[in-house]
């Protein structure tokens, strides 16, 4: 009888779980509140993959600096500079790795390069702006490749406590992605903008 129970009560729980599957977002599984999750995205299939799915079972203050640091990624590679080596250098260094040496020229280089227009390098004799420029109104793609590199260079400053003037890194950030160019890094950045309004708010 004791055994018959058991089995009852175990029955009860599997019924009261939320269903869990591949097909299901981290809100429909439970395993994020509906409630922190912007109405917008809530349905998003990308909720269910990495690093959103990280992102929402701590969704706060706590995590955005690591979504920008994903926001800068995604804009680096929308523009195409996420193979540049100076690029790939400041990631790395934001996630904690890379060679010690050459760090304490980084920020300097990357002012530099944002200074300098953002430019990006060449790759089957490269394009102008008026090829890559996006739809009418936007501003040139060179400046917005700058606004991925100054980027780079305000989360650096700040992971060393630097003081940072400017906009904040999500500003830059969308200004950068403001192309009026579909791609899957576009779909992904409007994502993270949801999630990073909605963790600054927490």
């Amino acid at each position: 009888m004791a055994e018959g129970r058991e089995r009852a009560a175990e029955a009860e729980r599997d019924h009261a779980a939320p269903p869990s599957g591949p097909g299901q977002s981290p809100v429909e599984s439970g395993k994020a509140p509906a409630a922190a999750v912007p109405r917008a995205v809530e349905d998003s299939p990308l909720l269910a993959e990495e690093p959103f799915r990280s992102f929402l079972t701590d969704l706060g203050p706590g995590a955005v600096a690591e979504m920008e640091r994903y926001g800068a990624e995604l804009a680096a590679r929308h523009h195409g500079l996420a193979d540049d080596p100076l690029c790939t250098f400041a990631l790395a260094v934001l996630d904690g790795c890379g060679p010690p040496e050459g760090r304490s020229g980084l920020r300097a280089d990357l002012a530099a390069r944002a200074a300098g227009g953002g430019a990006r390098p060449e790759a089957g004799g490269g394009t102008d702006d008026s090829a890559e420029g996006g739809e009418p109104g936007y501003e040139s793609a060179a400046a917005r490749r700058a606004a991925v590199w100054r980027t780079l260079g305000d989360l650096l400053a700040r992971e060393e406590g630097a003081p940072v003037d400017g906009p904040p890194p999500m500003f830059q950030l969308s200004r950068a992605m403001a192309d009026g160019r579909q791609s899957p890094e576009s779909d992904r950045f409007r994502l993270l903008h949801a999630l990073h309004a909605a963790a600054a708010r927490s």
